[in-house]
């Protein structure tokens, strides 16, 4: 009484405490927000970047790829793959040189993503071929002359190793998309080469403001420093052939691989972290200091909860525990700091002695039973079989003493010792019970001769699997009994198969069920269904359904159906396991 006198309610406990902690739901905010801002931010910002530029990397590699798809127009036009073959042919040059410089006037003069464009041929290609500038970009023939004086020779070079691929070389602040130009003989007319504009292809990429540089290559071999002075993946520690991203301080950047139209480009932006995150600073520091004067409310919250609580609950589940391990009747010495949770603890003190109390009574209780009930169910055997047994070793010693009379009465052994069951073994491996099987098959086919026949489809792999002893024996001789058709002649089969956790062992036979049958198996199957009371060759089937679920419980015992045709299906369900 005192005890409880001293201890107050759990509610009120909770309702003054949290009329005194409203700003716990603050505080969880702020702690929420610190942690976000302080530990996901950085990682957070560097995702969205890495996807943005990702996208545009994307966007920019479709541009380079229309660029690709019109430099392919020039070497299926006729224009130029026509002049070409009558100037092989003997032709002037002239009509060569205008018919071209027709095409690339139509194509490329008024295409703003080319500066100009340069085509010279096979058979001289140092000679100034033919050019011509975009209208649109403002350029001149000064960056024409630039190219046959500067970068020809490089640019010659590199078209030699491209065959009928496409290329970008950069050289110095120029970026060339070089082709060459092949005939329907695959025969080299000449090289087309587009001076593309950078802006137009990388602007996108050179315009975001946390990039302090970026560096485009292209092949992995050609690097164009778009923003910047340029950079390598490997100066971040990362793969050149595998997009990634390396975040750590100002040593931060974004690479990105992406597959064109006969190229590979990727693309690196170095980024400035520092500068990118300084801006949430001031909310940190903010939310840090927030922090710090709500610290002491959440300790006072979290040191209640967890004395009034945490710890009670804790000492509960321990105690759930011991139980689950199998140590029934185990008492809680503990005294909680509220009455609800008293309450509990006595309550489960006292139903943990109980359920010791009932379990130990149950537990004794379906020992006997099981044990009553199993060896009953087994003391039933067949007196007929016995007496047929008998009556035919008689006849066969009396009439032919051979081999025969000898191999019967070894089987006879082998029947009424397994029936005996001398070593008190409830279950036996299949092989075992099959040499049971196989010893009465032998004198029940000595008795019918060629008006039985019986087939065994059992896998090697099932042999070592536990079955209950003699479980087979009274559904084979039921099937015998009722196997053999009005013309004298019988079919018995026995099948087994693994089926998830349970063994399915079939005995097939060919006698057909009535309707009457069938009430008399429903009622011969019932778990109702009192042994006691049946004469004893009604109780063979019976037995091995009772015996089956005492041992295993359901689904395990036996079901006796209709199978395909007039045959009739007696199926044995066993929870599946082996024997050491």
């Amino acid at each position: 009484m005192k005890q409880n006198r001293r201890t107050s309610s759990l509610r009120w406990q909770m309702t003054a405490m949290m009329l005194g902690a409203w700003l716990v739901p603050v505080a969880l905010v702020l702690v929420v927000m610190f942690w976000y801002i302080s530990d996901s931010l950085s990682i957070r910002t560097a995702q969205n970047l890495s996807d943005q530029f990702e996208v545009t990397v994307r966007m920019c590699g479709d541009r380079l790829d229309s660029a690709v798809e019109s430099s392919r127009l020039a070497t299926y036009s006729p224009d130029i793959t026509d002049a070409w073959r009558r100037y092989r042919a003997g032709g002037p040059y002239s009509d060569l040189y205008w018919n071209s410089r027709s095409f690339l006037n139509r194509q490329y003069g008024y295409d703003s993503r080319f500066r100009f464009t340069v085509l010279w041929f096979s058979d001289d290609p140092d000679r100034r071929g033919l050019s011509t500038i975009t209208e649109t970009a403002g350029e001149g023939y000064a960056q024409v002359n630039r190219y046959w004086r500067s970068d020809h020779q490089a640019v010659k070079e590199f078209a030699g190793t491209l065959d009928t691929a496409v290329g970008f070389l950069p050289l110095g602040e120029e970026l060339y998309l070089v082709r060459n130009l092949k005939s329907s003989s695959y025969e080299t007319i000449g090289t087309l080469v587009l001076a593309l504009d950078p802006n137009y292809y990388f602007s996108d990429l050179a315009a975001y403001a946390w990039c302090s540089d970026l560096t485009v290559t292209f092949n992995g071999a050609f690097p164009v420093a778009a923003k910047g002075e340029g950079a390598s993946p490997q100066d971040f520690g990362l793969r050149a052939d595998q997009s990634g991203l390396s975040w750590g301080g100002d040593k931060s950047a974004i690479y990105q691989v992406t597959a064109g139209k006969g190229y590979t480009m990727s693309a690196l932006a170095q980024v400035n972290v520092t500068a990118l995150l300084s801006q949430f600073s001031g909310y940190k520091w903010l939310l840090f200091a927030m922090l710090l004067l709500l610290l002491p409310l959440l300790l006072l919250v979290f040191r209640f909860f967890r004395r009034r609580i945490s710890q009670p609950i804790d000492v509960m589940m321990a105690g759930a525990r011991e139980i689950e391990a199998g140590k029934l009747g185990f008492q809680m010495d503990y005294r909680a700091g509220s009455l609800e949770f008293q309450y509990l603890t006595d309550s489960f003190n006292h139903m943990s002695g109980q359920l010791q109390y009932q379990f130990d009574r149950l537990y004794q209780e379906e020992l006997a039973l099981r044990d009553a009930r199993i060896k009953a169910l087994q003391a039933h055997i067949n007196p007929h079989f016995l007496n047929n047994t008998l009556e035919i070793i008689n006849w066969e010693a009396r009439m032919n003493g051979n081999a025969k009379v000898s191999k019967m009465i070894e089987d006879l052994s082998t029947v009424l010792d397994a029936a005996v069951d001398r070593d008190k073994r409830p279950e036996v491996r299949l092989a075992e019970e099959m040499t049971y099987v196989t010893a009465y098959l032998h004198i029940i086919m000595e008795r019918f001769g060629r008006r039985l026949s019986v087939n065994v489809d059992l896998p090697d792999a099932l042999m070592d699997c536990m079955v209950p002893r003699l479980i087979l024996q009274p559904v084979i001789e039921n099937a015998v009994e009722h196997g053999i058709g009005p013309g004298g002649f019988g079919n018995i089969t026995l099948r087994g198969r693994r089926s998830g956790e349970f063994l399915l062992l079939d005995i097939e036979n060919d006698g057909g069920l009535t309707p009457e049958d069938e009430r008399q198996i429903e009622r011969l199957l019932s778990p109702d269904y009192d042994a006691g009371r049946e004469p004893s060759r009604n109780v063979g089937i019976s037995n091995v359904n009772q015996r089956l679920r005492i041992l295993y419980g359901p689904p395990c015992g036996l079901t006796i159906t209709r199978g395909e045709g007039e045959r009739v299906v007696a199926r044995i369900t066993i929870a599946l396991h082996t024997g050491k």
